[in-house]
């Protein structure tokens, strides 16, 4: 028998980003500032686009798709801090900061990801324009679109049990970062 302890948290505890409470309110208006103009910037692209036929291109495709990334990172990270930011209790169950980690792995991988897909469009577009249309075609096009989520996802099923059920949490339970992500936990 091992004589560690071996006490699983039921919460722990995000430090945030200040403890001066006039910088906790500036950053909270901040945060919320930047937050709400993300959001309607990417709810307009995504708007503009549906509703012109002119950018029903694959270029404007992957931009709606990154733009759709874009909301679901921030809105899987922001809003825990804006609690954290102004509130006294800054803590986050095990669970939430499981799966606030593995979305926010998802939405990263499928980011960096997405990226690399739009070069590549950009890449046909400029070295074959000729054959840019049959290539570049609504199927591949989704194909290449899902390729990003898919692989997020499997990144995200590997490396999230790895953490929370490959470690064990027995010492502190303070993390020194405003939201849950693989580094600070594993310190």
């Amino acid at each position: 028998m091992e004589n560690s302890n071996q006490t699983v948290p039921f919460h722990f505890f995000l430090l945030g980003l200040s403890t001066v409470p006039q910088l906790q309110v500036l950053g909270f208006l901040l945060l919320l500032v930047v937050y709400i103009i993300a959001l309607l910037g990417n709810g307009l692209l995504l708007i503009t686009v549906r509703i012109s036929p002119t950018l029903h291109t694959p270029m404007y495709f992957f931009l709606c798709n990154l733009s759709i990334i874009d909301i679901f990172v921030s809105s899987t990270v922001v809003p825990v801090i804006l609690k954290n930011t102004l509130s006294t209790d800054k803590s986050i169950s095990v669970t939430g900061c499981a799966l606030q980690m593995f979305f926010s792995l998802v939405g990263g991988v499928a980011e960096c990801l997405l990226l690399t897909v739009m070069a590549y469009d950009r890449f046909v577009a400029i070295c074959k324009p000729l054959h840019y249309s049959s290539i570049m075609n609504m199927r591949f096009c989704v194909i290449l679109a899902l390729i990003p989520w898919t692989l997020g996802l499997v990144n995200s099923f590997i490396h999230v049990p790895v953490v929370f059920i490959g470690l064990s949490f027995c010492r502190n339970h303070f993390i020194n970062h405003f939201f849950c992500e693989i580094p600070p936990i594993l310190r």
